[in-house]
């Protein structure tokens, strides 16, 4: 067999990568999030926001996550990325469930993003412990600054 015509191993394997991190990123793509979204810009009294929402998160039964600081590349529970506070809270009841909150700087809007990690569809748990932070945020922040986009 000469070199010619010997198939091309590194390439075939760099093929099949990109082929199985294109299978990944899809399937994580189409893991589906329900999102909270408060503008807390009118409410009175709010302090530091990301003390606050991981008071409330606590209260709730989550545990904070600890996320790499895109800067530092140290270990951090308030990542500042992209002008924006982000934190990973679980569910101490279900760990499958997580909560992803972004709060924008500049103006104070929050984003919470839901997950139920290994179903695609919102389990009946999942459904009650996010109607329960709905409740909670709107207790925290009033009713009108909540809005739920599912």
């Amino acid at each position: 067999m000469s070199l010619a015509k010997a198939p091309n191993l590194p390439g075939t394997i760099i093929r099949l990568a990109i082929i199985i991190l294109a299978a990944l990123a899809t399937a994580c793509a189409t893991q589906t999030a329900l999102t909270l979204e408060v503008n807390s810009k009118h409410v009175e009294g709010a302090q530091y926001l990301p003390q606050e929402l991981t008071r409330m998160m606590t209260d709730l039964g989550y545990q904070q996550l600890r996320v790499k600081d895109p800067v530092t590349e140290q270990s951090v529970t308030v990542k500042e990325q992209y002008g924006q506070y982000r934190m990973l809270f679980q569910s101490l009841e279900d760990s499958n469930i997580r909560i992803d909150i972004h709060i924008v700087k500049a103006d104070g809007r929050i984003g919470l993003h839901f997950y139920d990690i290994h179903n695609n569809s919102p389990s009946s748990t999942s459904m009650r412990l996010y109607e329960q932070l709905r409740q909670r945020l709107n207790h925290e922040f009033g009713a009108e600054n909540v809005s739920d986009n599912r």
